[in-house]
């Protein structure tokens, strides 16, 4: 029964019973916890991870070993991509849902960005989400039986701040990526949306969520109740879309972030700096 009064949806349903899903990124944070949730809602899932390493460790912490597969490669590598598909097809068959999750990040002013670490960022989020997506709606338009993208965008997308312009413009695309993608999907009955999480108590998002650092953009936000998101509040808005409770929601980005987009976020650089993890050069 929920605080309100009424009875709340179960996130086990028949939606997803025998459906197949990619993940990317799905070996920790809000991967792990999309991926866990489809899991406990009956799909069949295979995860794309970068990291052999998270890989093992989330295979044996999530277990159900007959409906989960995993393919370690780069979103950002066209054949990684193909290969995972492939996988999906050949072991559970053509994928239903996809699910763009794999990110990165890093603090860097414009002016000492490297070429290297802009590659990386856009690359790992923008590109990868493009090839996900092609791949998917390849595949997904061939087997005729629809689906849905969940893009895992950033409230970064529309709240800019200091020190992570490559980060800002690559979840940026991803949000208006996903409004092309839904236009140009929807006639085959596929559903594109983007959640757009704050400040998340992730292993990517650790250096924000915890001691001063976390307190401060606690203080600094409109949070209510005074946390930060975890991993499956962003899995439960993306198990929502991928539902069919959400039949008529398409190309939208929806902030899941505790009310963070009404005051914006606080500057990142700004306060790694007042910490003394960065400084800005004179």
């Amino acid at each position: 029964m929920s605080p309100w009064g009424f009875d709340s949806v179960p996130r086990t349903n028949d939606d997803f019973a025998g459906r197949v899903a990619l993940v990317t990124g799905g070996g920790s944070g809000i991967g792990k916890a999309i991926t866990a949730a489809l899991l406990e809602a009956g799909a069949n899932v295979v995860v794309l991870e970068k990291s052999a390493e998270n890989a093992e460790l989330a295979a044996a912490e999530l277990g159900h070993s007959d409906r989960l597969a995993w393919h370690v490669g780069s979103v950002a590598v066209k054949g990684d991509v193909r290969e995972a598909f492939r996988l999906a097809q050949n072991t559970f068959g053509p994928v239903h849902h996809l699910v763009n999750n794999a990110g990165t990040a890093s603090l860097s002013l414009i002016r000492d960005c490297s070429e290297e670490d802009w590659d990386l960022i856009v690359d790992t989020l923008l590109k990868g989400t493009f090839l996900c997506t092609q791949a998917f709606a390849q595949q997904a338009i061939g087997a005729g039986e629809g689906g849905s993208i969940v893009n895992i965008s950033s409230l970064n997308a529309v709240a800019a701040t200091d020190g992570l312009g490559h980060y800002c413009a690559a979840k940026a695309g991803v949000m208006q990526f996903t409004k092309v993608s839904a236009g140009e999907l929807g006639r085959y009955g596929i559903r594109v949306n983007s959640i757009g999480p704050g400040t998340v108590d992730t292993p990517l998002g650790a250096g924000f969520t915890v001691g001063q650092i976390g307190q401060e953009f606690l203080d600094r936000t409109l949070i209510a109740p005074a946390r930060h998101q975890h991993a499956t509040d962003i899995a439960d808005v993306a198990m929502f879309l991928m539902s069919e409770h959400a039949a008529r929601i398409t190309g939208h980005f929806i902030p899941v972030d505790g009310g963070q987009h009404v005051r914006g976020l606080h500057s990142y650089w700004d306060v790694a700096e007042t910490q003394g993890l960065v400084s800005r050069p004179a």
